[in-house]
């Protein structure tokens, strides 16, 4: 038989297949056994996975930051992984296949990292306080110095010369005044608007097998084969029959 004699050759391998469907059945159910058991093997991992998401605030010291550099406080801890997925925020996993241990050393990181974000913050909090309180000392000195060097400018009892030297001082008193007051003013600022470290979850959960994306991959090859499979047969028996004519 020609190609020329059969004008419905698509119709003929859709009937093909379907006298055969059962292949569609069994060849994708065993490529999905095969890809998710083949999948497990390869992506092989701990049983369970501990996960901590820390809020780091205004600390941005790479000390306190840096992945590699919170890992590097923590060599006693197994399969720890570290890692910043946007600005201010640190994730900490643990993996492990108990699951105390991995619970136990998740705490143990996050309460040992937490404590050093605290320290760092409380002393950053203590030293820019320190420093407002000078200022503002600074502030109420020099508001001292205007109030009076105005008092002696307004009393008419100074000669020209007097006077213009305490007018010199009145606005070099007031000039650093001004500067001062918006230091306090910036700083008083940062200190409202700061941001404390904290915790803001942690869990210890089974760790994922990915059956789900497997058996869906082992579906598609299993109907992709079928195909394939179905098509070679078909062409081999035109083949046979058309050269035994």
């Amino acid at each position: 038989m020609t190609a020329e004699k059969r004008p419905f050759v698509l119709y003929e391998y859709l009937r093909f297949f379907w006298q055969r469907k059962w292949w569609f059945l069994l060849v994708p159910l065993a490529t999905i056994v095969l890809t998710v058991m083949a999948g497990r093997l390869l992506l092989l991992g701990e049983k369970y996975t501990g996960k901590a998401v820390v809020f780091t605030g205004s600390i941005d010291v790479k000390e306190l930051t840096d992945p590699k550099n919170i890992e590097a406080k923590f060599p006693e801890v197994k399969n720890l992984d570290v890692v910043v997925p946007e600005e201010q925020y640190v994730q900490i996993t643990v993996k492990g296949d108990d699951e105390q241990d991995v619970s136990r050393e998740l705490k143990h990181v996050v309460s040992e990292y937490s404590q050093e974000l605290e320290r760092h913050s409380q002393e950053r909090i203590d030293v820019t306080t320190k420093y407002l309180h000078a200022l503002e000392e600074r502030e109420r000195a020099l508001q001292q110095k205007v109030d009076y060097y105005s008092e002696q400018v307004q009393s008419g009892r100074l000669n020209p010369e007097q006077l213009d030297d305490i007018s010199d001082l009145l606005v070099e008193s007031e000039n650093n005044l001004t500067e001062v007051m918006e230091r306090v003013n910036r700083i008083r600022g940062n200190l409202v608007f700061y941001e404390k470290p904290a915790v803001l979850s942690e869990t210890v959960a089974k760790s994922k097998t990915y059956t789900g994306q497997l058996a869906a991959i082992g579906l598609v090859l299993g109907l992709f084969l079928t195909v394939v499979w179905l098509t070679l047969w078909k062409y081999i028996l035109d083949a046979r029959r058309y050269y035994s004519s």
